[in-house]
């Protein structure tokens, strides 16, 4: 009877122990409420609705002794808030609902945009963490998979750390294989991940392993704990792993970022998962058990991000982070790619392009290479697509009565789009009809003079190829760029919606009443759907707003960008005007001087018919050297448009215009030999617009020519003579008339004879210097002229020769008696 009763003891002792360990476990999941989620639900965007496309179900777990068999997401704000984690240690995960027409088909490309709130920065990263992340998966499951929470993210796997426990002796700490963390995680799946809390068993700033299940030994075996070890963001500091090379480019174990980082990870792969050594600091301690290793993860591309909030211009906190996810299907031999803009624009709706640093609100962007053999084969070319999250353990805190929580915000998702449904965009830009020039968010030059003519264009465009149904009851909702006067036209219209069919080319107008207008806020119906199923379908919209620039003070007005969005069935789609700068109003003219009159000489090949130009400022305005100068150049009704910098400091500027490389091809069927045109220009810089000039331009005929006697005589001899050189016995004369033109004359005669008979020698040229040229051998250069002038000029090449040079009869023997003739060629030579 002792034995049974000392054995009762003991066994009640030891279910009593299990019992409050358990109690212990479960008291970490206690959750204090923060302001920060209530406010950012307060201030989340119009979405879609999450029941209408996503199921929220009960997860299939994969893995013996997996803690993480639940799934704790949910609907708020009427379902347009998806709550994936609220409370300390949840996870949960949203998956398209196939069935109604969601999914992402592998072989087209398609765009997922969603919000996304991770919690404040006021907090510590326990606070913040864990994350989400958007998910691309092939499971088996389908929309019941789900992954390991806490680090896992709701999407990778569950590296299971256990030790043994005999009262009160814990030891035996054991990892658990990489095959079995990726069977536990979300399979045939790739995931962008937005991890807001650094997991790194190396820092002791890192919480210790997390304590997740107990399985209860009896009186002779061993009870088991469960944990995670929260190591997948450890760098390998060894540096003896290695990357396969399957995996993306850019690919490391680990990931930093003290606000949070991207990545792309392959959760259902063995290889993305490793063992590397727990800090030396954090092995000497009681509370790792003992453990000396933890898995580490493979990260593709992580780049540093601002995922907790930031503050708004006017101070206020900015919850809310916007994503743009494109899926780009393989194509001709080369991979998949995925490309994200994080924080691409803010709540308002306006765009960011601010990439400069990690404060504030900072743009993250990349393109990243995907095997798409990572989702196995794909039924009907469909994947499920979702987001999944998780939360840390949460920040211990204790309130002023004792009590213990652990706080820790929730993670939040927006959907802004359906990528197998509809696919459209929208964009904005400026169009100064004054300075002739387009805004965009890319221009360098931003701005605008008071008084300017400006229209805005916003443009949806609906993408035919990937979406499946039409973009219907589309509300459109713009706020106007402020120092802007728009004013309804003479129908009462304050904006013209042009549609058109950009297959067909069909077209229609509509106009939208001025009654549609408030202060600066501009909300209307677009009446007609986007659409492509039928030719009268109409596939984008050009939305028209006119307004003229105001700016009276003394100081240049910097106009911010304004958001619009256009929000219809199956999509939400955002965009907003660049920013720019409205110049002060000028109280300065600029004139452009009357230029000369311009010869050009017709189908030269080096003539570039320059126009120079000289630009002047009154009251002493000066030009900057960066200033840009725009010039319209108008030519028998045609206008061309030529661009270059003042490159002056002073209130005069000189430039060039060149006409014929500006025109191009059509010059001289313009500029027509022996005409007159002329040529209108107007100038326009930042700061100005100049009157219009004329420039007259006359064409010349580029002209040369050669002029000789018709006849030369040489003196007469006896039969016999041994002169040597026969004389010139008439005034004979040669002569070149040119305009514009640089030339040579050559000159070379023929045998003289008689009768068929040979004159015993021949024809030569002979210089100033004494050397002689046989002309019946010899093409013989006689003068030159390098000088080029637009007026006629003749040059009289013969009378620079005197009786012993020029043209002379050389005799080389006795000849029969008797009047020989013969030819003389002279050739001119255009050398321009």
């Amino acid at each position: 009877m002792k034995k049974y009763r000392d054995a009762t003891l003991i066994s009640f002792l030891i279910a009593f122990l299990f019992s409050s360990i358990l109690f212990l476990l479960s008291s970490i999941s206690v959750l204090a409420d923060d302001a920060a989620d209530q406010s950012a639900l307060d201030s989340a965007p119009e979405g879609l609705n999450i029941k209408s496309y996503f199921d929220i179900y009960a997860p299939q777990a994969n893995g013996e002794d997996n803690p993480f068999i639940y799934n704790s997401a949910t609907t708020e704000k009427n379902d347009t808030v998806l709550r994936l984690a609220k409370g300390a240690g949840k996870y949960g995960a949203a998956w398209s609902d196939q069935a109604n027409g969601n999914y992402l088909d592998i072989n087209k490309k398609q765009t997922i945009s969603a919000w996304l709130y991770f919690g404040s920065g006021y907090g510590s990263d326990k606070k913040n963490g864990e994350g989400m992340a958007l998910v691309l998966q092939n499971d088996p499951r389908g929309a019941h998979a789900l992954g390991a929470g806490y680090q896992g993210l709701g999407v990778l796997g569950y590296d299971k750390a256990t030790t043994k426990w005999y009262n009160p002796i814990e030891n035996r700490p054991t990892n658990s294989s990489s095959e079995y963390i990726a069977s536990t995680a979300v399979q045939n799946s790739m995931a962008l991940e937005f991890d807001s809390q650094k997991d790194d068993v190396t820092s002791e700033s890192d919480q210790e392993p997390i304590r997740l299940k107990f399985n209860p030994g009896d009186l002779f075996n061993a009870g088991t704990y469960f944990y995670t070890l929260n190591g997948f963001d450890t760098f390998d500091t060894v540096g003896n792993l290695k990357i396969p090379d399957s995996y993306p480019a850019n690919s490391r174990f680990g990931a930093g970022g003290t606000t949070g980082h991207i990545a792309l990870v392959y959760p259902s792969l063995a290889t993305s998962y490793a063992l590397t050594p727990i800090g030396s600091a954090n092995a000497a301690k009681n509370s790792w058990k003992g453990f000396t290793m933890a898995d580490t993860l493979i990260h593709s591309d992580p780049k540093s991000a601002q995922l907790v909030n930031a503050t708004n211009p006017d101070g206020s906190d900015m919850y809310w982070h916007h994503v743009t996810f494109e899926w780009i299907p393989a194509k001709d031999g080369q991979s998949a790619e995925i490309h994200y803009a994080f924080n691409d624009k803010y709540l308002d709706g306006t765009t960011n392009t601010n990439s400069s640093s990690l404060s504030g609100y900072p743009l993250v962007t990349s393109t990243i290479k995907v095997n798409p053999d990572i989702f196995g084969k794909v039924t009907d070319n469909k994947l499920y697509w979702g987001f999944t999250g998780a939360n840390s353990a949460g920040e211990k805190v204790t309130d002023s009565t004792g009590k213990t929580t652990y706080d820790v915000y929730s993670k939040l998702a927006v959907m802004e789009s359906i990528p197998a449904l509809v696919n459209a965009e929208a964009d904005a830009s400026i169009t100064d009809n004054t300075l002739g020039k387009v805004i965009t968010d890319d221009s360098t030059d931003r701005t605008v003079a008071h008084g300017d003519n400006l229209t805005l264009d916003y443009h949806l465009k609906y993408d035919t190829e990937t979406s499946r149904v039409n973009w219907n009851q589309i509300i459109a909702d713009i706020h106007l760029p402020k120092n802007l006067t728009y004013t309804s036209d003479s129908t009462g219209s304050i904006a013209t919606i042009n549609y058109k069919n950009d297959t067909t080319g069909n077209s229609a107008t509509e106009l939208v009443s001025g009654s549609n207008l408030t202060g600066t806020e501009l909300k209307f119906a677009i009446s007609e759907a986007l659409r492509n199923y039928d030719t009268a379908a109409y596939t984008s919209a050009n939305i028209i707003i006119n307004g003229v620039a105001q700016n009276t003070t003394d100081k240049n007005i910097d106009v911010a960008a304004e958001p619009a969005q256009f929000s219809g069935d199956h999509q939400i789609s955002s965009t907003s005007t660049p920013s720019f700068t409205i110049t002060y109003k000028k109280d300065w003219s600029l004139s452009f001087k009357q230029p000369d009159p311009i010869n050009i000489i017709y189908n030269d090949k080096n003539e570039k018919a320059i126009l120079p130009t000289v630009l002047n400022y009154d009251k002493e305005h000066k030009f900057e050297p960066s200033d840009p100068i725009r010039y319209s150049v108008t030519v028998d009704g045609k206008t061309y448009t030529a661009e270059t910098q003042a490159n002056s400091t002073t209130s005069t500027a000189t430039g060039e215009i060149p006409l014929k490389d500006l025109i191009g091809t059509d010059f001289w069927n313009i500029f027509k030999e022996n005409s007159t045109k002329n040529v209108t220009v107007t100038a326009t810089d930042k700061d100005g617009k100049s009157a219009t000039t004329t420039y007259v331009i006359k064409v010349l005929q580029n002209f040369v020519n050669v002029v000789a006697s018709p006849n030369l005589d040489f003196q007469d001899i006896n039969y016999l003579s041994t002169t040597k050189f026969l004389k010139r016995k008439n005034s004979y004369q040669v002569s070149v008339t040119s305009r514009h033109s640089a030339w040579k004359l050559n000159v070379a005669a023929s045998e003289l004879t008689k009768d068929g008979k040979v004159f015993q020698g021949n024809l030569v040229y002979k210089k100033a210097n004494g050397v002689i040229y046989n002309l019946s051998k010899d093409n013989v250069p006689v003068a030159e002229n390098d000088a080029i002038s637009d007026d006629l000029v003749t040059d009289i090449i013969s009378d620079k020769w005197t009786n012993d040079t020029g043209l002379l009869l050389k005799q080389d023997g006795i000849s029969a008696p008797g009047k020989y003739g013969g030819t003389l060629t002279w050739t001119i030579e255009n050398s321009i």
